[in-house]
């Protein structure tokens, strides 16, 4: 009866934990499916974890929790302070941008003869 217990819990928990495919897994991450891709191809180890089932990758998305809870950002409050000074800042003003001819343009009117 205890491994009917265990069986029963282990389904509970798999219901709580769902596995996402690619496409559900970058909806939710919020990164275009090359990005995941590139990040378990190209930079092993830096995404996600991954599950192989079927030849198909499932991530579970407690993993996909964990992933963005450990990518987080934390800033200093002196690094808030000068990020919100920047942004107070007045930008300097538009230059006028001065338009001239190309140089074939004014290589033709040069031409003795051509019009």
């Amino acid at each position: 009866m205890s491994a009917d217990m265990n069986s029963s819990d282990a389904v509970v928990s798999m219901v709580h934990d769902p596995f996402l495919n690619t496409d559900d897994a970058c909806g939710y991450l919020g990164v275009p499916k090359a990005t995941l891709l590139t990040w378990r191809v190209r930079r092993p180890g830096y995404g996600p974890r991954a599950v192989k089932a079927g030849g198909r990758l499932k991530y579970r998305l407690s993993e996909l929790d964990r992933w963005l809870e450990a990518h987080e950002e934390s800033f200093t409050e002196e690094q808030v302070e000068a990020a919100q000074a920047i942004e107070e800042k007045p930008s300097a003003p538009a230059r006028k941008v001065v338009r001239t001819r190309t140089r074939a343009a004014r290589g033709r009117e040069t031409w003795p003869g051509r019009d």
